[in-house]
This record gives structure tokens, C-alpha cells and sequence, in this order.
């Protein structure tokens, strides 16, 4: 949507970082970080960037953020990247974030109101990778790395100040350890399959972004210990069904994190992204009998009806169908990968970074 909006009002503070900082406190306008003060001058900066590189204007509305339905205007997400300490031109990706977030399959308000610990999960792939340095290797989602950093910590002051409202932002039973941060780049130079926006029909040169509604990745290591690639597989396959996982019941879209020495074993051994896939959906099940009864009644009524004639040893798969799994290569050496499981009724969902009349940006890295 691109819809104009009325003249901004600009707000006079104390020329002070202490005394900006201190009203944006008390309005529960930050993630408990100081910011950079949004001033005229700075968020004019971002939004030229935009204009002059994607045609897109400080007025125009990117998407509307639930819960509160607001317009996730150029500026507005200008505003808070300045806040987060982003660089100009890491706007393009926050606007296609923005875009992909506000898709009603992704279902944001699940995200925003629900006490299901998840969190914004953006996986870039292509040219933009490098053109703004993304991290993609070592430390992926860790710390001291700007454009990683700030361009997450950007998404969820818009996620809060936009999208949010007071009592519905946050209410997470115990809240994100992974949250800060969230935005990192797939290893393509070590994937031994198609990259990501390859496998969903995109051109190798042409940018994205996937996002995730991702929870706290649960770490695999099978500490260099597989002898082939199905040794691997099985690993993987036991590693990730357990019944305080949601996707075991077959619904949602697990994420497989693959560090590259685990990707390049898989890939030399034979199989190809879509084995990976089928092997884990086959064999990565739960047992049936296992799983206490009261938890059964957590299931969607068409899981109850299908799983009410089936015994004990039936095996739950980790999602509805092959298909529904995601595989990405991450990180740098050594024998750890991640299994992300994701909220139920949410889709992960993937955007090109484009101009606003929709043509393709492609840019050099």
C-alpha cells in the first residue's frame, strides 16, 4: 500500500542526549537501550536514501503493523532505525521486513500479543548480503557486528512503537534470550544446494528477505561424531521431535540451521535439500503413546479427529508435509547446527527488495 499521509510533527526536546533519552524512556519508546535522538536532519538522511534509490516517499505507507493497525509510514521506519543506530542504506531491507511482516499470513498479532516466546527472524539472501555486510559466518547471530545488530534491534523499535500498543508488546512468559540481533544472512558461498530465495523462484542476483516467527534455536551437535551423511540425518532426526516442541504436532514450518561442515557432509553424501527434508519429515517423529493426553487436546480439531484412531507407536511428524521445512546454511566451522521451531497459524515469508513500483533492485555487493 502506498498511501500518502499527513504532514509530519516534529516534537522540541532539550539539546541534550541525556534529556532525549530520558523522555524516551518514560514513554516506553526504547528496548531499554539508549537511542540515537530521531532528529529532522538524520531521519531526512534515510529517507532521501530511500527516494533517490527506491522511489519511495517519507509519506508513503509501507504496511499496516497489528496490533494496533497502524501505517508503518518510509519515515516512521526511518524514525526508528535512527533510533537503533542503522546506516542509511539499510533501509531497503528494513522496508521489504516491513512489507513481509505486515502480510496477513505471517500474522504479526500472534506475535505481538501471544505468550509464546517468538521472536522476528529475518534470513537475507543474495547481493545485499555483502553490500551492507552482513554477518553470515562466524557468530552469526552474536554480538559486534553493526548491520546485524541494529538493523534487528531496528525491527523490533518498530515492531513496539508502530505496530505495538501499552499491555500487548512483550508479554512473553519468559521472554526472548535470542531477540536482540535478529537479522543475518545465509552462507551461500558454503551451501552445497540453491540458496534460499533460489529454492522460492528468485534470481541468484536479485535480493531478500525471509522472515521467520521464530523461537529460541535449540542447538545440535553431534560433536563430529557421524561417520556418513545418514548418520547425520539421524541425529538431526532425533534432535528435533519432542513434545514441548508445537510443530510436533504437524502443524507450522520448522527452520534447520545448518552450520556449513554439516551441509557439506549432507551435500557430498548424496542428498540433495529436499531428501534432507523428507528424511527428517519421515523419520524426526514423536511416538504417539508418548505424548500425556491432556497435551493431545492442544491439537487442532483436525489433528484430533486424524489422530484418533492411530496407536501408541504412530509417529507424529515435525510438520504437515516435507515441504514445510526450511533449510538454511549458517555460521562458520565446527559441528554445530539449530533447530528453530515456529508458532503455529504464522508463515514464514519471503520478499524481494525492490523499488516501490515493484522492479527488481539489483545491486552490485
Amino acid at each position: 500500500m502506498h498511501t500518502e499521509q499527513p504532514q509530519t510533527q516534529f516534537l522540541e526536546l532539550e539539546n541534550s542526549w541525556e534529556a532525549i533519552n530520558e523522555w524516551f524512556f518514560e514513554r516506553d519508546m526504547t528496548d531499554g537501550l539508549p537511542i540515537v535522538p530521531p532528529t529532522e536532519a538524520r531521519v531526512r538522511a534515510m529517507t532521501d536514501y530511500v527516494e533517490d534509490t527506491l522511489g519511495w516517499l517519507a509519506s508513503d505507507a509501507v504496511a499496516t503493523l497489528a496490533p494496533k493497525r497502524a501505517l508503518a509510514t518510509v519515515e516512521k521506519i526511518a524514525a526508528n532505525a535512527v533510533m537503533a543506530g542503522c546506516k542509511p542504506e539499510y533501509m531497503p531491507l528494513l522496508i521489504a521486513c516491513v512489507q513481509a511482516i505486515g502480510d496477513p499470513r505471517f500474522n504479526l498479532d500472534a506475535l505481538q500479543t501471544s505468550t509464546h516466546i517468538t521472536s522476528l527472524l529475518p534470513v537475507v539472501n543474495g547481493p545485499m548480503r555483502k553490500a551492507i555486510d552482513l554477518n553470515y559466518g562466524y557468530n552469526v547471530t552474536g554480538s559486534r557486528w553493526r548491520s546485524t545488530a541494529t538493523i534487528g534491534r531496528a525491527l523490533r523499535l518498530i515492531m513496539a512503537n508502530v505496530g505495538g500498543t501499552p499491555g500487548s508488546i512483550n508479554i512473553h512468559t519468559q521472554g526472548h534470550i535470542g531477540r536482540y540481533e535478529h537479522c543475518m544472512a545465509e552462507n551461500e558461498e558454503e551451501n552445497p544446494w540453491e540458496p534460499l530465495h533460489v529454492e522460492r523462484g528468485f534470481s541468484p542476483d536479485l535480493s531478500t528477505v525471509t522472515v521467520f516467527p521464530a523461537c529460541p534455536a535449540a542447538m545440535i551437535d553431534e560433536r563430529g561424531g557421524s561417520q556418513n551423511a545418514k548418520d547425520l540425518l539421524k541425529v538431526f532426526a532425533l534432535s528435533i521431535p519432542y513434545v514441548g516442541n508445537r510443530n510436533t504436532n504437524g502443524e507450522g514450518q520448522p527452520l534447520l540451521i545448518l552450520c556449513p561442515q554439516h551441509a557439506r557432509m549432507l551435500g557430498e553424501g548424496g542428498y540433495s535439500k529436499a531428501d534432507v527434508k523428507r528424511f527428517i519429515w519421515e523419520r524426526g517423529r514423536l511416538r504417539f503413546g508418548d505424548i500425556p493426553p491432556g497435551i493431545l487436546g492442544s491439537l487442532s480439531k483436525t489433528l484430533q479427529k486424524f489422530y484418533a484412531d492411530v496407536g501408541p507407536d504412530y509417529g507424529i511428524p515435525i510438520a504437515d508435509k516435507p515441504e514445510d521445512i526450511v533449510i538454511v546454511v549458517m555460521g562458520g566451522k565446527g559441528t554445530h547446527s539449530l533447530s528453530v521451531q515456529t508458532p503455529l497459524h504464522c508463515e514464514n515469508i519471503t520478499v524481494p527488495i525492490a523499488r516501490k513500483d515493484g522492479a527488481p533492485w539489483l545491486i552490485q555487493a
